[in-house]
């Protein structure tokens, strides 16, 4: 083989062109030969009817690790795995017989002297000399960028598996504090409604306010696990506005007045009432925002303004708290809506507070479609606005008439308790001593043989058991229940499991209702009245 046979195939129009022109011909083969070796790719060209290399580019001779001079006139069985050699003849063929440019965007190649690498390749068939057919193959290197996609996934996904597993922990953590706390809580409420003194009084309310206050800083660790876990989900259903958020300016006016401060409420003209949202959400993001601004404010006062304004077929929400207190320095603000950050050392050690409210109103406001920005000058109060984009709701429907239930509810009812945790039962016991007979078990096991051997109006089912877990005992029971022709009981899923993931699976399970620990007096009642109208209306 001649020493220039790697370089631009002449056909007999160009070889007669170079005859009459040498000159120009020497110039215009050198030009094109200096392009090919130039190309920072591997460029190829085969014999279309035995897959021998023609030409091979310096690229290609680097990327391959074979001298050329070993490569021209042979194919690729010659060099690489048989399976390897197949694939690319069949792929050759296919390009030949369409005639169009084909393009690999990934391509693992085992190179016969360079390793594993990995080709980005166009292929496309070009004319040779008479009805002869080359293939022209393009090659870039690609194995780097592959190396450091790959990694980037693999960082990825360890960043993911460390996310889930910190969502997890807090979400476990919460489930283990929940437990005890749901045991001071309850007995601490049970506890007043006794008689006490003054002095036992004063005491009480001291545990009853910090045991709310734990329990708050737990709900937003929670909030916050269920937002990176990505489990965070806004129900949408349609409420008053304007009556959501005058409850919410109502809960902190008395406290804004006992501190001697002006507090209003303002909604522009033309506020539209009914929309179509997540009220729970809309509300936690409002009473952050009026309780930050009724706490850092010693003088003066605090205004609340709402307004809405059709926008795309939806509704803009914008409201603005604005107060005269503390304020805070540009650098403050830049850092504000992070987690676990609040004011300043010296404001966190005079007003308390985990740092934790705005940062989570802030991921709610931007799941609504919005946001939350604020303006401060220090000492002369601050100003937060929130953003949300919410849907408008037809008016509210006249209630209908509630028939009444065929069977008239027990006055003293009797509760299944499953509850392995002793503190807990006793809770349950003290809440509904003197309105329901409690029959206790302590897994999900006993509470099913107890569901078979005795009768009851209503079962409390704790989730995370020995022997036999809540969510299984509570499947059985609606087994049995179907398969004997039985009236549905009411059961209640009354469980520290508190993601949303986990009450999914216990209303999945059958329960009608799922209520989180720690369990008030109050919340409980409410729970047991409205799943015992649930069964009512089944009946």
């Amino acid at each position: 083989m001649a020493k220039d046979d790697h370089h631009l195939p002449r056909d007999p129009a160009a070889a007669a062109d170079a005859a009459s022109h040498p000159a120009k011909a020497l110039h215009s083969w050198a030009f094109l030969d200096a392009v090919v070796e130039s190309v920072p790719a591997m460029l190829v060209v085969k014999n279309g009817r035995d897959g021998r290399f023609v030409l091979v580019n310096r690229t290609g001779e680097e990327l391959l690790g074979v001298p050329r001079e070993d490569l021209l006139g042979r194919n690729d069985a010659d060099f690489f795995p048989p399976e390897q050699a197949a694939f690319f003849a069949e792929m050759d063929a296919k390009v030949l017989a369409s005639d169009r440019l084909w393009v690999i965007d990934e391509e693992p190649l085992k190179t016969p002297h360079n390793g594993d690498r990995w080709l980005q390749t166009k292929k496309v068939a070009i004319p040779g000399d008479g009805d002869e057919k080359l293939l022209l193959i393009i090659s870039e290197d690609i194995t780097e960028r592959k190396k450091s996609a790959i990694a980037l996934e693999a960082a990825l996904e360890r960043a993911r598996a460390a996310s889930v597993a910190k969502s997890e922990f807090l979400a476990n953590m919460s489930h283990e504090i929940r437990t005890p706390l749901n045991g001071v809580l309850g007995m601490a409420q049970v506890l007043a409604q006794t008689e006490l003194t003054p002095r036992q009084r004063e005491m009480m309310d001291v545990i009853l306010s910090s045991g709310r206050t734990l329990n708050a800083l737990l709900s937003g660790i929670l909030d916050l696990a269920k937002i990176e876990a990505g489990e965070v989900e806004l129900e949408a259903a349609p409420f008053d506005l304007r009556a959501a958020l005058t409850a919410c300016a109502a809960t902190f006016e008395g406290l804004a007045c006992q501190k001697g401060l002006t507090f209003s409420l303002d909604f522009d003209e033309g506020f539209h009432d009914r929309v179509d949202g997540d009220a729970l959400k809309i509300g936690q993001i409002v009473n952050n925002l009026i309780s930050n601004a009724v706490k850092f404010t010693s003088e003066g006062s605090v205004s609340v303004r709402a307004a809405t304004r059709a926008q795309d077929g939806q509704l803009a929400l914008t409201l603005t708290v604005e107060d005269t207190g503390e304020g805070f320095t540009p650098e403050v603000q830049a850092s504000l809506f992070e987690r676990f950050v609040q004011g300043d050392g010296s404001i966190t050690r005079r007003f308390g507070g985990s740092g934790l409210g705005l940062s989570i109103a802030q991921r709610f406001a931007k799941l609504m479609g919005g946001d939350i920005a604020c303006v401060s000058t220090p000492g002369e109060g601050a100003r937060f606005t929130l953003t949300a984009r919410l849907a408008p709701a037809a008016p509210e429907a006249p209630a209908p008439i509630k028939r009444a239930p065929k069977t008239a509810p027990p006055e003293r009812l009797r509760v299944l308790l499953a509850e392995d945790h002793p503190t807990n039962q006793r809770v349950v016991e003290l809440m509904l001593d003197g309105v329901a007979d409690v029959v206790v078990t302590e897994d999900g096991e006993a509470a099913l043989r107890a569901y078979r051997d005795q009768e009851f109006d209503l079962v409390l089912m704790d989730t995370q058991m020995p022997v036999m877990d809540g969510l299984t005992a509570i499947q059985e029971i609606r087994q049995r229940e179907r398969a004997a022709g039985h009236v549905r009981i009411p059961i209640i899923s009354l469980t520290a499991n508190a993601m949303p993931h986990q009450v999914e699976a216990c209303l999945a399970a059958g329960a009608d209702l799922h209520l989180a620990k720690p369990v008030t007096v109050s919340a409980l009642f409410d729970a047991i009245a409205q799943a015992c109208e649930l069964a009512a209306e089944q009946v």
